[in-house]
């Protein structure tokens, strides 16, 4: 973080409080533009953020499916480590 984005944050904090001090409509308007001047000194074109794309590709139905299987077919920790031993 450099120093111009920790003023910008800190300028934020420091009027979102005078705001929740003073309780007015001109502190409510000081965190708007408090929050309007962070937002611009914050450079978002520079962050590389990978985005993640989540692909449906099951049904809702098969998915209940696979769950209760899975319950059907579950075995205690005891029972797995009981049956490996035995083996």
């Amino acid at each position: 973080m450099n120093a111009t984005k920790f003023f910008a944050a800190a300028a934020v904090f420091v009027a979102a409080g005078s705001a929740f001090a003073a309780d007015t409509p001109v502190a409510a308007a000081a965190v708007a533009n408090a929050a309007a001047a962070a937002n611009s000194s914050i450079a978002v074109v520079a962050m590389n953020v990978p985005s993640v794309t989540i692909g449906h590709d099951r049904a809702r139905a098969d998915v209940k499916a696979e769950a209760v299987e899975a319950v059907r077919s579950y075995k205690p920790t005891l029972a797995k480590q009981l049956e490996l031993a035995n083996n």
